[in-house]
């Protein structure tokens, strides 16, 4: 039982018999180029693509967001033609985006070596012809948003990594140095799984999964016999059957898991919770209480994570999907035969062993009883979430490979059990499908969080009430990526749409009352913003949304200089939110964020201390590492820090924190951007580091624009103000510039920031 590298392709086997069934698909023969998904090149071909301007940066942002930077930017046809011809000859899998006038010149050039082209343009008519005479030619975009959602439609049939710019993984840590991120994602991951089970089995579910199959096996006769003969014969109890045969739903299931993008799974719950019931079912009834000894062979482990398996010896993991081992180590054996080390991958057994008697929450399946037959593989299969404790990790000369010794444990798993248990009650009240994007947001998933929405916006009627309620999240959404306009949009779009079918003081309204009055606090109009969250608080509120809106109100009395009663409201708005189980720490780590400002601005520095202490620690021990509150934690005590005249404890701490960070997040992670973009303020005008950390914050910020904007901009005033100090008037400019061009995308036309930016482009252009 394995990944195996055999070249032995179990598709052409099915090719040649016409008459399919679900026995004839023994799995053993799984290769591992059927289940590892081909990587492929996302192309930009545009006079423009090497620009600097916003619009440019935020479609490569788009492309690189959406395939780990495998993409290519080409402002030439001689070179694109070039590239085309030598990634042909490569077998790559290409996806081409191309302006309307280079279509016109390079499209009879290529004929159909490229299966899929898209014409992004501002005049959609002006190229439709083109679709008729190019087969190829799929779409014409004219808006980022609909090329965003055709190339994810077109993703689908070249990969099965649709949203996430992660890279497949086997295992996921749960007890190490890092443990709150990952112990905190475990149970984000088993959550969702809960989520799913929650969510009703509807002919509708079953036709998404089905349609998303279609797409990608569009060009695969077998596949698409197979997906029909799932449509027609399938049934909840053969969920086991279909896993342990070579079918589509084997490989793709393990390919959305290994991506960890839960968009996908809720793409393919209507069979994930299907399989996972089963197992649960199975694992009680087969009651298996004598210890095993089980193997699994992988061709390729990435090296990265099997040098995480050597330096946490007696550690947990879960592994990521639906796991399959053997009893027999011949057939692990079998299934990495020929297989040998690379830089990149590694070839190893792991050895597993499982003492049932001792496992309380551990799910897994002898598939021969189950079957009540012999198989080739004589597999057991363990379910999503299952623990494992490495017990050693060591390299056998005589195999040429690694062996890692696990054992299956219920540690760490019992707490988790009893968090999940908890937000079962939320369940029993709150929409099911809009808690699976709430999440989302919660966990900073934003990209994914926006894919999951917007695909609720197309699969829902338009008379249905959830509309309402997925605008709302999408304008938080985006007042997270500070992106005001279009949250202001969506905030309305939901506000016309429950004024029409809800009592004016209903709690779904006041909801969206508070959300708009956020809009307005973010972009400085505080009149509007107290207007909203009185009306707000006007509605039948909830304890939450009661304790929110104070909470609001009271920011706006703190920057109104009324500290009275700011921190009146506030000290009422934590004393709720401290009586709701399950405990909002998110919303109370806020609450003492803001009490400390209010201190702050007193200039009671060792209250405001105490406020801003107790909300970092409760952040590094309720919230993911990623969480934006904890940077926001951060920010407040280096500010403080540098209020008391001591700037160099500030630099220190923000300069601890950042090691911290750049050793557990990717080198271009958004919180690594802002805590460089604090030290480039603190540091002084003559020290080279300033400038240092400005610009390598903007580098994140650029590649992270959709999620960055007010931030994004903000740095490039702060970096333009530094080369205006300096009289570099020219390089400082075309700062500003760029400052502009995003603040208008977010903020309303004659904004007073707008003109503030002006007139400081105003001011440097006759100082150049």
């Amino acid at each position: 039982m394995g990944i195996s590298n055999s070249k032995t392709i179990a598709c052409e086997q099915i090719q040649c018999d016409p008459d399919i069934s679900l026995n004839t698909l023994p799995r053993h023969n799984l290769s591992l180029n059927e289940e590892r998904i081909e990587p492929f090149n996302l192309i930009w071909l545009d006079e423009y693509s090497q620009d600097n301007s916003l619009d440019s940066l935020r479609t490569q942002t788009l492309f690189r967001g959406m395939n780990n930077d495998n993409c290519l930017f080409f402002d030439r046809s001689d070179q694109f033609l070039f590239e085309i011809e030598k990634l042909t000859m490569e077998h790559r899998k290409l996806l081409v985006v191309m302006s309307g006038s280079f279509a016109k010149e390079v499209l009879p050039k290529i004929h159909n070596n490229i299966s899929t082209i898209v014409i992004f343009c501002r005049n959609y008519n002006k190229y439709t012809s083109l679709m008729d005479k190019h087969l190829n030619v799929v779409e014409i975009c004219t808006e980022h948003e609909k090329l965003k959602s055709c190339i994810q439609n077109e993703l689908l049939s070249l990969k099965f990594n649709l949203f996430t710019n992660q890279k497949f993984k086997t295992i996921r840590p749960l007890n190490s140095s890092n443990d709150i991120e990952n112990s905190g994602a475990y149970f984000s991951y088993i959550l969702f799984i809960e989520l799913l089970k929650q969510m009703p089995q509807t002919k509708q579910a079953k036709n998404i999964m089905l349609k998303k199959c279609e797409d990608y096996h569009r060009r695969n006769k077998a596949q698409m016999k197979s997906i029909e003969l799932f449509r027609n014969t399938y049934t909840s109890n053969k969920a086991i059957d279909w896993y342990t045969r070579d079918s589509f739903v084997y490989r793709l299931v393990n390919s959305a898991f290994r991506t960890e993008d839960v968009t996908l799974w809720y793409i393919f719950r209507y069979y994930v919770v299907d399989l996972c019931i089963q197992l649960e079912n199975v694992h009680k009834e087969q009651n298996i209480q004598n210890p095993l000894t089980l193997y699994r062979g992988q061709a390729q482990m990435p090296t990265y994570e099997l040098e995480y398996l050597k330096s946490n010896i007696g550690c947990l993991v879960s592994i990521n999907g639906f796991f399959s081992s053997s009893i027999d180590i011949d057939i692990a054996k079998n299934f990495i035969a020929g297989a040998v080390d690379t830089d990149d991958y590694k070839v190893v057994i792991f050895q597993i062993t499982v003492d049932g008697i001792r496992l309380q929450n551990t799910v897994f399946v002898d598939i021969n009883r189950y079957l009540n037959e012999p198989t080739d593989e004589q597999e057991v299969l363990f379910n999503i979430g299952s623990v494992f404790k490495i017990e050693s990790v060591k390299y056998d000369s005589d195999l040429g490979l690694s062996i890692i010794k696990m054992k299956a444990s219920d540690d760490g798993t019992y707490e988790i059990k009893k968090r999940i248990q908890l937000k079962k009650r939320d369940f029993r009240k709150d929409n099911i499908n809009l808690m699976f994007g709430r999440l989302l947001i919660d966990m900073n998933e934003y990209s994914k969080a926006e894919s999951y929405f917007q695909m609720m916006l197309q699969v829902l009627p338009k008379s249905h009430i959830d509309l309402a309620l997925v605008y709302d999240h999408i304008g938080d959404l985006n007042m997270r990526i500070t992106n005001w306009k279009e949250a202001f949009t969506n905030f309305n779009l939901a506000y016309e749409i429950k004024k029409k079918i809800l009592p004016l003081n209903h709690l779904i309204i006041a909801i969206t009352l508070n959300n708009i009055g956020n809009y307005y606090k973010a972009i400085g109009n505080y009149v509007q913003a107290l207007e909203y969250y009185t009306q707000a608080l006007q509605c039948k509120n909830d304890r939450f949304n009661m304790a929110r809106t104070q909470l609001n109100i009271g920011a706006i009395y703190a920057i109104n200089n009324d500290y009275e009663n700011a921190f009146s409201l506030c000290i009422e708005a934590r004393d709720i939110l401290q009586q709701i189980h399950p405990c909002p720490y998110d919303e109370i780590i806020h609450c003492q964020g803001i009490i400390g400002d209010i201190h702050l601005t007193q200039q009671e520095y060792n209250i405001a201390a105490d406020y801003y202490l107790t909300a970092f620690e409760m952040s590094k021990k309720f919230l993911l590492t990623s969480n934006r509150l904890r940077v926001n934690c951060i920010k407040s005590l280096a500010k403080l820090y540098n209020k008391r005249n001591a700037k160099q404890l500030a630099i220190d701490f923000c300069r601890n924190k950042l090691s911290f960070y750049e050793k557990y997040l990717p080198e271009n992670h958004i919180i690594i951007g802002h805590l460089s973009m604090i030290l480039g303020e603190f540091y002084e005008e003559i020290d080279d580091r300033k400038i240092n950390s400005l610009q390598r914050a903007l580098h994140i910020f650029e590649k992270n624009v959709h999620l960055e904007y007010a931030t994004t901009a903000n740095c490039l005033i702060t970096i333009a103000e530094y080369y205006q100090k300096q009289n570099v008037y020219e390089r400082a400019l075309k700062y500003y510039i760029r400052a502009i061009e995003i603040r208008k995308k977010i903020y309303p036309k004659d904004h007073s920031i707008l003109l503030e930016t002006q007139s400081l482009i105003d001011l440097v252009t006759s100082q150049t």
